[in-house]
């Protein structure tokens, strides 16, 4: 048992995972690392879920406000701290959208982005996203194992239209972060777009 390619895992989930734009989803390096190594699937979630929980854990801490204070407008700032405001109030509710998301294998730049730039506590982010993640990723790690042994030929492309799809949802939730008048929508019920986010 050779601790070096999870300890591959680990690190370059934490560093694909601090990546401040939408980078592919971690689980697809660790898919990479599991096949090459012929690793247990189940160790490689653990690993790759603490490195991913640590990268977003720097992200969201230390990358996610100074790119935004340099490029969020202040109205805008002001309406992501309204939305956090209110998403801390929402625990129950912030717990499970964030644990149902984490469950699907799309890119968690989005997420996270939309969450530290309305400062919404860490303690309603890390504990639904690990549990997600981890679920998620070894569900994805375990059915790829057996799919690239069994099946190989479905692996032969990767811009399929489930693919598409995929990154199509990812940037269409962090747009709807930023172009979405937060504060109209949950205090009037009212959906309102402000197209000029950096002003």
């Amino acid at each position: 048992f050779s601790m070096f390619p999870y300890l591959l895992v680990y690190i370059s989930s934490v560093l694909l995972d601090c990546i401040p734009v939408f980078a592919p989803p971690a689980w697809t390096l660790m898919m990479l690392v599991m096949l090459k190594f012929d690793l247990n699937p189940w160790v490689v979630a653990l690993f790759g879920t603490a490195g991913t929980v640590c990268g977003r854990l720097i992200f969201v801490t230390y990358i996610i406000p100074w790119i935004g204070d340099k490029t969020i407008g202040s109205v805008k700032e002001e309406d992501l701290k309204f939305l956090g405001k209110k998403l801390s109030q929402k625990g129950v509710m912030t717990f499970f959208f964030i644990f149902i998301y984490s469950l699907l294998p799309l890119s968690t730049t989005a997420l996270f982005s939309a969450t530290g730039l309305a400062r919404v506590k860490k303690i309603l982010i890390i504990p639904p996203f690990f549990l997600g993640n981890l679920i998620g990723d070894s569900a994805i790690l375990i059915s790829g194992k057996y799919a690239i042994h069994n099946f190989s030929d479905l692996y032969k492309g990767s811009l399929d239209i489930k693919n598409l799809l995929l990154m199509a949802a990812g940037l269409f939730f962090m747009l709807s972060f930023l172009f979405i008048d937060w504060r109209e929508l949950l205090e009037n019920k009212k959906i309102k777009f402000k197209w000029k986010f950096w002003k």
